[in-house]
C-alpha cells in the first residue's frame, strides 16, 4: 500500500512536471472566458484568471520577482483574495511562494488539481517569452474573427472604459498579427500547442473540450459542459459577455450593427490577411469574396500605432511595479475620491447662460476682484509676489458655481498675470516660449486649486442634501 502511494505520487509529480503550467489565451474579447471556464469545470485542472504576471517588459523581470510582486498583484489585480489564496489582506500561507510556477502550484494544490497554470489574454504578445521560461509547458491558443472581436469590444465599451481606451483597433490588430507571428514561432520550436476556435467552442463544446482533455492527456469530464455550477467569481463583472448560460452555450446575437461598413470592409481585409498568415488553419473566412489584403500603409499605421500602444503599456507597467506602494495606493483613493459623484462634479447638465443668471453677482464679482488686482500689480514693483490675489476669482467661482467657470478664470487669470509680467520686465518680451511657458504654468497651478476646490463643493452639495 505504502509502494503503491509513493507510486501515485511520484506519477503526479512527473504529470505536474510535464503538464504546468497550463497557459490558455487568446486576443481580448475571444472567449478566453468561456474557455476558462470549461477549463475549470474539470476537476483535475485549475486555471487561474488573468493574474497578468508575466504581461511585463522581459528585460526587468530578475528585478521585479526580487521585489514585493506578489503584494503588487493583491494592490493591482485583487489576484490573491479573488482566488481565496488569502483573506483579510494577510499574506499568510503565501510566505514561500517566490515565483509565478508556484503561485500556479499554490492554487493547484488549493483545489487537488494535477494541471494548473493561467488565462490570460493579455499574453497574446508574450508567447515568445513565456516559451523560453517554460518549455515543456503546453499553451491552448483560442481564435476568433476580427469583426466578432470588435464588435464585442465596442459592445463591452457601453459599459466599461477599459474597452473605450484610445487606439483599440491598433491594439486589436497588433495583437492578432503577435499571436499569430509568435505561435508559429513557439510551434517550429517544439512547443506543444493546441488550437481551438470560438465557433467551434461555442457550437459543439463537447467535441472541443474532449480535444482539449486529448491534448492535455486527461479523461474527458462531462463537468465541463455543465455551467450550473460555474464560478464566476474571479471575473470583473465588465468582463462577463453572457456567453455562458447554464446548461447550455451559446452565441451572442448581434443583429445591430455596432460600427459603420467602411469598418468591416477594413476588418475584413486584416481577416484575410490573417488567414493568409495561418495558412487557413483556423478555418476562419468572415468574407471570403474578399481577396484583397489591407493597404501597405493602412497596415503599416495599423502595426506602427498598435506597437506605440503597447510600449506605452509596458511603460505604464513597469512604473506600477517599481513605483512605492505607498504612492500608488495614495494615487488610488485620490481617483477614487475625484472620480465620486462625477455628474454632480460636472456642470449637472444646467447650460452656462442658466448658471450665469443664477449666479450673476458672483460672477461679476470675481471679475471686478481679478481687475483690482491686476490694476494693484501695476503700481506695485516687481519684487511684491502678488499670486495669491490672482487665485481668488478663480477659487470663488469653482466653490461657488461650477468648474468649467472656474476654469475659464483660470485661463483668464493667467494671461493677465502673464501680461503684467512681461509689463514689468519688457526685456523677456521677445522670448515668446519663455512666455508661453510661464503662462502655462500659472494656469496649470491655478487648475489644480479648481479641480480641488471643485470637488469640495461636491462634497459639500452632497452632504447638505443627505
Amino acid at each position: 500500500m505504502v509502494e503503491q502511494s509513493r507510486t501515485q505520487a511520484c506519477n503526479a509529480d512527473a504529470k505536474a512536471e510535464l503538464f504546468n503550467p497550463l497557459f490558455a489565451i487568446g486576443v481580448f474579447r475571444s472567449g478566453t472566458t468561456l474557455l476558462n471556464s470549461l477549463l475549470n469545470q474539470h476537476s483535475q485542472i485549475a486555471m487561474m484568471y488573468e493574474c497578468n504576471v508575466w504581461d511585463y517588459p522581459s528585460m526587468l523581470v530578475n528585478r521585479r520577482f526580487a521585489g514585493n510582486w506578489l503584494e503588487r498583484q493583491e494592490f493591482l489585480y485583487k489576484t490573491l483574495s479573488s482566488h481565496h489564496l488569502i483573506f483579510g489582506g494577510s499574506m499568510r500561507g503565501l510566505e514561500n511562494v517566490r515565483t509565478p510556477s508556484e503561485l500556479y502550484s499554490t492554487f493547484g494544490k488549493l483545489h487537488d488539481a494535477a494541471v494548473w497554470g493561467e488565462k490570460s489574454p493579455a499574453y497574446c504578445s508574450r508567447l515568445r517569452q513565456l516559451a523560453r521560461i517554460y518549455s515543456k509547458s503546453p499553451f491552448i491558443l483560442i481564435w476568433r474573427p476580427g469583426i466578432e472581436i470588435y464588435q464585442s469590444v465596442v459592445h463591452s465599451g457601453r459599459k466599461s472604459s477599459y474597452f473605450r481606451r484610445r487606439g483599440m483597433l491598433s491594439r486589436l490588430i497588433f495583437c492578432q498579427e503577435q499571436m499569430i507571428k509568435q505561435s508559429a514561432e513557439i510551434e517550429r520550436a517544439g512547443i506543444r500547442v493546441h488550437h481551438v476556435t470560438y465557433s467551434h467552442l461555442a457550437s459543439d463544446a463537447e467535441a472541443a473540450c474532449r480535444d482539449i482533455c486529448t491534448f492535455l492527456g486527461l479523461e474527458f469530464d462531462k463537468r465541463m459542459l455543465d455551467l450550473n455550477s460555474k464560478d464566476l467569481s474571479k471575473v470583473w463583472k465588465w468582463n462577463y459577455s453572457g456567453d455562458l448560460v447554464p446548461s447550455a452555450i451559446k452565441r451572442r446575437q448581434s443583429p445591430e450593427k455596432v460600427f459603420d461598413m467602411r469598418m468591416q470592409q477594413r476588418l475584413q481585409r486584416f481577416q484575410v490577411r490573417w488567414n493568409r498568415l495561418s495558412g487557413n488553419r483556423f478555418n476562419i473566412q468572415e468574407n471570403p469574396a474578399a481577396a484583397r489584403e489591407p493597404f501597405l500603409l493602412e497596415l503599416f499605421y495599423y502595426k506602427m500605432n498598435g506597437r506605440c500602444f503597447h510600449v506605452f503599456d509596458n511603460i505604464k507597467r513597469a512604473f506600477l511595479e517599481f513605483l512605492p506602494l505607498s504612492w500608488l495606493r495614495t494615487y488610488r483613493r485620490g481617483k477614487v475620491w475625484f472620480a465620486a459623484q462625477q455628474m454632480g462634479a460636472s456642470s449637472n447638465g444646467t447650460s452656462i447662460r442658466h448658471e450665469f443668471s443664477n449666479n450673476t453677482s458672483t460672477i461679476l464679482t470675481s471679475c471686478l476682484i481679478l481687475a483690482v488686482v491686476a490694476l494693484i500689480d501695476v503700481y506695485t514693483p516687481s519684487q511684491v509676489a502678488l499670486m495669491p490675489f490672482y487665485m481668488i476669482p478663480s477659487a470663488i467661482l469653482a466653490l461657488i458655481v461650477s468648474r468649467r467657470w472656474g476654469t475659464t478664470a483660470a485661463i483668464v487669470s493667467a494671461l493677465i498675470w502673464s501680461l503684467m509680467k512681461m509689463l514689468e520686465q519688457p526685456e523677456l518680451s521677445s522670448h515668446y516660449y519663455l512666455q508661453l511657458w510661464n503662462c502655462f504654468m500659472r494656469f496649470s497651478l491655478l487648475q489644480v486649486m479648481v479641480v480641488l476646490l471643485d470637488r469640495i463643493r461636491v462634497e459639500i452639495d452632497s452632504t447638505a442634501d443627505t
